[in-house]
């Protein structure tokens, strides 16, 4: 019987981190710097940042608040706090190594748009000129 119970234990061991990796992930068109407290993004013509700690569920899946912030074309100024910041809602999933996340604004100003970055990947990132 302690057999049976042992074997239906590790038949529920989790496939996943309980959080995602800190550090740098990458890839097109995207880069994001993960932290204890969330994250920090860079895209194409925009920023985005993840307000709270990125912590996944059994499946490797989250959905965390978060800023969309809008860049325009032109130098940015250093201080974001002149930009558009827009709510934004961050879903995805992770194995650890490689993630898939998208991005939706709160009221639809801006189309929801969805990324694949691998953790320590180059983000490969182009700034409105």
């Amino acid at each position: 019987m302690a057999v049976l119970a042992g074997a239906a234990l590790a038949g529920c061991a989790r496939r996943y981190p309980a959080r995602v990796p800190p550090g740098n992930w990458g890839g097109p068109h995207a880069g994001m710097v993960v932290s204890d407290s969330g994250a920090e993004i860079e895209y194409d013509c925009g920023a985005g940042r993840i307000t709270a700690p990125m912590l996944l569920d059994r499946r490797g899946d989250f959905d965390l608040p978060g800023l969309y912030i809008r860049e325009g074309p032109g130098p940015v100024p250093a201080n974001d706090s002149l930009l558009p910041k827009y709510p934004a809602r961050y879903g995805g999933h992770t194995d650890g190594h490689t993630m898939t996340f998208t991005m939706t604004v709160a009221n639809d100003s801006i189309p929801t748009q969805t990324f694949t970055v691998a953790y320590g990947g180059n983000p490969n990132v182009f700034k409105c000129l």
